[in-house]
């Protein structure tokens, strides 16, 4: 009878240890309620992702398209001033008594400086080329960071069976699902998306700053293209 009250007691402990614990129906109700959520957050942050690679490439196709805009406008205006030069030239070489060989150097003269006008636009070119292939490289390492912890994210719920005992411990391993899944969300909404979106923010607030540092820079090699041309034309007379 004293085996059999304590084979019942051992009976009745274990079924109030296994009513305590969470049953494996229960656990896979809980990690497929977190899959959910985690493929939410993951589709939330896929969708993030995608939209902040549209917008980079927009950005930086804008930059890319006005610098080149500022290009063809400087070498107009630079192809203008070399052209005049020289028909300025040709037309005095045609003078009777025209210095033949002063008005040749000259023509040496409009050549180099032509030649320096090209080598400012490939610097102010150069410039902006370094600036946009450094930010497409920036860019590129933030989406791909994202996108590692999009990955995850989808991958969370699979992962916790390899590295908890559900068995033993259901309780430890929703514990570890609920933990993570609130660091996922704060890190997402209070740190990744913010940096991302501040990034995106500021390329479209300095993008108008950067096409008219290029164009000024371009500007310049015009104006001392210029400068260089009439202190030419005033040497064409004394030939």
């Amino acid at each position: 009878m004293k085996t059999f009250t304590s084979y019942a007691l051992c009976v009745l402990l274990a079924a109030a240890s296994v009513t305590a614990q969470l049953s494996m129906r229960e656990l896979t109700e809980i990690t497929e309620d977190f899959r959910v959520r985690f493929d939410d957050l993951h589709d939330d942050k896929d969708g993030f992702i995608s939209l902040t690679r549209v917008l980079t490439r927009a950005e930086l196709k804008g930059l890319n398209e006005a610098t080149l805009e500022n290009l063809a406008i400087a070498r107009n205006d630079i192809d203008d001033l070399l052209t005049e030069t020289r028909e300025d030239i040709a037309s005095a070489i045609l003078e009777p008594n025209a210095n033949e060989a002063c008005l040749l150097a000259l023509v040496d003269t409009v050549i180099a400086e032509g030649r320096r006008a090209g080598e400012g636009m490939s610097s102010c070119a150069a410039d902006k080329i370094a600036i946009k292939e450094g930010l497409g490289d920036e860019f590129r390492a933030l989406t791909n960071t994202l996108q590692r912890i999009a990955t995850a994210a989808s991958e969370y719920t699979l992962y916790t069976f390899a590295i908890h005992n559900s068995f033993t411990d259901p309780e430890e391993h929703v514990e570890w699902l609920e933990e993570n899944y609130e660091n996922q969300l704060s890190f997402w909404d209070n740190v990744a998306r913010p940096e991302a979106q501040e990034d995106l923010d500021n390329l479209e607030i300095n993008r108008p700053a950067l096409v008219e540092e290029n164009r000024l820079c371009l500007e310049a090699v015009v104006t001392s293209l210029n400068t260089a041309m009439n202190t030419v034309r005033q040497q064409i007379n004394s030939c």
